[in-house]
């Protein structure tokens, strides 16, 4: 069974609480060695995320299968990729950072990272160690709030490659340069390794980076409503109200669908 037909990504706010018995109902619905490595994690925090990010794939394919969520199990790749033997058409990839945690899928192999901008990380130093040079030469020709601008989103682009690659940062990030030729939300063609990607960037929220990488053309712009919303989410338990932030009315960059995670008025952006 095709899980689905085309790429999606799905943004989503925590309220990062602290850890208890709600949490720990959600957890129980997941395969044992997932419950493990969530439980391994020291902090609350830590926790929420890696509890999100193994929710929301399983949300997806449960609504579409039937499945309990128990019985969604991934695998991983050699480079540590996970995938889900079950259906090869279906890709997935998640990222996480402070507050957020992003789900993308598609039906060719895809990436996404979320990255939070940290102003006391040293730009410069890590553009000068990391990036290629005609990346390093476009961040020093403006000043420091558009070069902020620009790091993260060279950073979260980059990232959302090597993340679909497979290959994560070892497959190194000086290898290729992710400038935009235009409009930084438009679609933009990288080759790498012989393979054509694309790639976009997206408006993140404040003090985040957001991009999207696939093996395929036609990566989705925003869109800001319900039914789409709806394709990737189905209830669980009301008792994850409390993991998703509640929304605050007349909100234009939030949808509200009931059933994100088991909840209704959640913060939520979606991509398709």
């Amino acid at each position: 069974m095709t899980i689905l037909s085309q790429a999606g990504l799905l943004l989503v706010q925590l309220a990062l609480e602290p850890w208890g018995a709600d949490q720990a109902a959600l957890l129980d619905q997941l395969p044992a060695e997932e419950q493990d490595r969530i439980q391994g994690y020291r902090r609350d925090v830590d926790r929420y995320r890696s509890l999100a990010a193994a929710l929301l794939p399983r949300l997806l394919i449960a609504r579409q299968t039937g499945q309990p969520l128990s019985a969604i199990r991934f695998e991983r790749s050699r480079s540590g990729k996970p995938c889900y033997p079950a259906d090869t058409g279906f890709h997935f990839n998640l990222s996480h950072s402070g507050h957020y945690v992003a789900l993308a899928v598609g039906t060719a192999p895809v990436g996404v990272d979320i990255e939070q901008l940290r102003p006391t990380m040293d730009w410069d130093a890590i553009a000068n160690r990391f990036f290629a040079a005609d990346e390093q030469r476009w961040l020093a020709s403006v000043d420091e709030a558009e070069r902020q601008r620009r790091f993260i989103a060279l950073w979260s682009r980059k990232e959302s490659l090597l993340k679909a690659t497979g290959e994560g940062i070892a497959g190194g990030l000086s290898r290729f340069s992710a400038i935009a030729d235009g409009d930084q939300d438009d679609e933009m063609t990288i080759t790498h390794r012989g393979r054509t990607w694309f790639l976009r960037s997206y408006h993140a929220p404040p003090g985040y980076g957001l991009a999207l990488c696939s093996g395929a053309p036609g990566l989705p712009r925003l869109l800001q409503t319900q039914a789409r919303a709806a394709q990737f989410i189905c209830d669980i338990e009301p008792v994850a109200l409390t993991l998703l932030e509640p929304t605050s009315q007349g909100n234009p960059a939030c949808s509200h669908s009931r059933g994100t995670l088991g909840c209704s008025n959640t913060r939520i952006k979606t991509w398709m």
